[in-house]
C-alpha cells in the first residue's frame, strides 16, 4: 500500500472512531438491573436490548460515516492527480430537497478539504496525531478548522432538521451529535497539541 493509502486509512479509522464514540452518546445502551438476578427473564430481555444496541450503534456508525467516505474519495482522488476534489461527483446522485443541497455541497467541501491538508501533510510517523501535527504545526491551526467543520456540520444539521420534524427526538438528536461533536473534537486538539 502506498504512503496515500496508508494515510487515508489512517484517517478513516480515526473518523470510524469518532463515529463510534457520537453514536454512544446518541443511542442509549441498557443498563443491568439488579432485578435481572431475582427474575431470569428480565436478564434475556436485557441481552436483546445489548444486541440490539451493538447493531443500532453499528448502523449508525455505518450512516454516520458516509458522506465522510465519499468526501475522502474525492480527496483521495484530488491529491493523487494533484487537482482539487470533485465534489460535484459526491453530490450529483443524491436527491436532497432544494434547500439541503447548498449546505450540504459546503460540509461536502470542507471536509474534503480538511481530509486533503491531511492526505498532504508530510508525517513523521504513521499516526493520526503525527499527521495532524504536520498538517495544522500547532492547536490553533487545527482548532480553526474543526471550528470550520463544525460550523458547516451545524448548518446541514439546521437546515435538514425542518425535513425532520416528523421524526420523533430528531431535533434532540442532532443536538447531541453537534454539541458531542465539538467536544470530541476539542478534546482531540488538545490531546494531539499538549
Amino acid at each position: 500500500m502506498n504512503e496515500l493509502a496508508h494515510k487515508k486509512e489512517i484517517i478513516l479509522q480515526r473518523e470510524m472512531s469518532f463515529a463510534n464514540a457520537i453514536g454512544a452518546s446518541v443511542i442509549e445502551k441498557p443498563k443491568v438491573s439488579v432485578w435481572m438476578v431475582f427474575i431470569p427473564i428480565l436478564f434475556l430481555y436485557f441481552i436483546y436490548r445489548m444486541q440490539r444496541y451493538k447493531s443500532d450503534r453499528m448502523k449508525f456508525g455505518e450512516e454516520f460515516m458516509i458522506t465522510r467516505r465519499r468526501a475522502m474519495d474525492a480527496a483521495f482522488e484530488s491529491a493523487a492527480s494533484e487537482g482539487r476534489p470533485d465534489i460535484d461527483g459526491v453530490v450529483h446522485n443524491l436527491s436532497l430537497p432544494e434547500p439541503l443541497h447548498k449546505p450540504y455541497v459546503a460540509w461536502v467541501k470542507t471536509l474534503a478539504d480538511y481530509y486533503l491538508e491531511l492526505l498532504a501533510a508530510e508525517a513523521e510517523g504513521g499516526g493520526f496525531e503525527s499527521i495532524v501535527r504536520a498538517a495544522y504545526r500547532n492547536r490553533s491551526n487545527y482548532l480553526l478548522t474543526l471550528n470550520r467543520l463544525s460550523t458547516v456540520e451545524k448548518e446541514f444539521y439546521t437546515a435538514l432538521k425542518p425535513h425532520l420534524a416528523a421524526t420523533e427526538d430528531a431535533a434532540d438528536i442532532i443536538t447531541r451529535i453537534e454539541t458531542q461533536s465539538r467536544e470530541l473534537r476539542r478534546e482531540l486538539a488538545d490531546h494531539i497539541f499538549r
